[in-house]
């Protein structure tokens, strides 16, 4: 991107989700069954889609609030208190730590996106799932709970909005939260933001600050490649859409389902939900479409790869998968399939940054007697 003050952050963006789905990590074996066996061509973009015109406008960074940061003093707080695993039989208590297995049902059919296994989440109230963690305390640790529900008008699955449902829960173990003494030097020493309780507070309303201002560069980042993606002129197939959901499902639930033992006949009903939900089908129609615009902008602008995009790309993948630098470059040079998906990415990060660096930033004008 570039603007008078070029202050936008620049680089790659891509996320961790994103090489998952173009099949560079590693993937369950079982999975490769629900794999379809049609060969599935990609089409044809006849012209790279303009880049002209493109421009962006950066928003007024939102004040950080006293709320949010209290709010993000107290998840800090609970993340160095101290933790005792309870025994087996032993009660949960509101606030615990707690290992889940997790699927859910609506109308007698797998719920999608609801399957977790080995989740650790906290046990307090969540609007999404009204009353779900609320059954938690009182139960015991290795129990297994049903818990039934209505979903919430907001519920992602637009189609199971204000739905019945029910959720088999295994504990499987819970862990209750000691929070240190905030007056302690210990508690200091843990939150490392500074020696006292102002020092640390104005840590955390920097730390939001920059958290806000790199959020918001990258949605205006997703804006303009979601205008990129909408200039290519071609069709997406729908089986082309379908074969990538079904990628998708089979890496990212399908393991899940297996270990968490859904009876192989009933499987099927969760890569259904992907199917059928409109908002999935969307997301990776435009990922397809705009995977399609990049790859015909950088034959275009016969664009390659330099040694920084690579470098970033694999110190990402290989923080992702907790392999050494020595074993992913020994991976790569010894498995062509993932070194052609590595390259892949690699122009893909090349490409975004090329359409970055067409982009016009406008700062958004802030309202007169607005403070600043």
């Amino acid at each position: 991107m570039h603007s008078q003050d070029d202050s936008t952050v620049r680089g790659p963006m891509f996320s961790m989700g994103e090489l998952q789905g173009l099949g560079i990590l590693a993937r369950s074996p079982g999975a490769l069954a629900f794999r379809s066996s049609a060969a599935v061509r990609l089409p044809a973009v006849s012209d790279a889609p303009s880049l002209e015109g493109l421009q962006v406008t950066m928003p007024v960074p939102a004040p950080i609030t006293v709320e949010a940061v209290l709010e993000r003093h107290e998840a800090l707080s609970r993340a160095v208190a101290s933790r005792r695993d309870r025994a087996p039989g032993e009660e949960v208590a509101s606030g615990d730590d707690v290992l889940l297995d997790v699927i859910g049902f609506a109308n007698g059919r797998l719920i999608p996106f609801s399957a977790r296994s080995d989740w650790w989440t906290e046990a307090v109230p969540d609007p999404l799932f009204p009353g779900f963690f609320e059954s938690l305390p009182g139960s015991k640790v290795g129990e297994t709970l049903s818990v039934e529900l209505m979903l919430p008008m907001d519920y992602p699955v637009e189609s199971l909005r204000g739905m019945a449902a029910l959720f088999a829960v295994e504990l499987k173990a819970a862990r209750e939260v000691r929070p240190l003494d905030e007056q302690s030097p210990d508690y200091f020493t843990a939150l490392g933001r500074g020696a006292t309780l102002d020092e640390v507070m104005e840590h955390l309303a920097g730390e939001l600050a920059a958290e806000r201002d790199a959020q918001d560069v990258r949605k205006c980042q997703d804006a303009v490649l979601r205008e990129v993606a909408r200039r290519t002129r071609t069709e997406v197939p729908r089986s082309l859409v379908e074969e990538e959901l079904r990628r998708r499902w089979s890496e990212a639930e399908y393991p899940v389902l297996v270990r968490l033992g859904v009876p192989p006949e009933q499987i099927p009903e969760a890569f259904e939900g992907w199917l059928n939900d409109a908002a999935t089908r969307d997301e990776a129609e435009y990922r397809l479409r705009l995977g399609l615009s990049l790859r015909a902008i950088a034959t275009h602008e016969r664009l390659k790869p330099v040694r920084e995009e690579a470098k970033v790309l694999f110190e990402r993948l290989a923080d992702s998968t907790g392999m050494s630098h020595e074993e992913l470059g020994q991976l790569l040079q010894s498995n062509k399939d993932v070194r052609q998906r590595f390259d892949s990415m690699a122009m893909h990060a090349m490409a975004v940054s090329h359409v970055l660096s067409k982009v016009t930033v406008l700062e958004e004008p802030t309202a007169v007697g607005a403070a600043g």
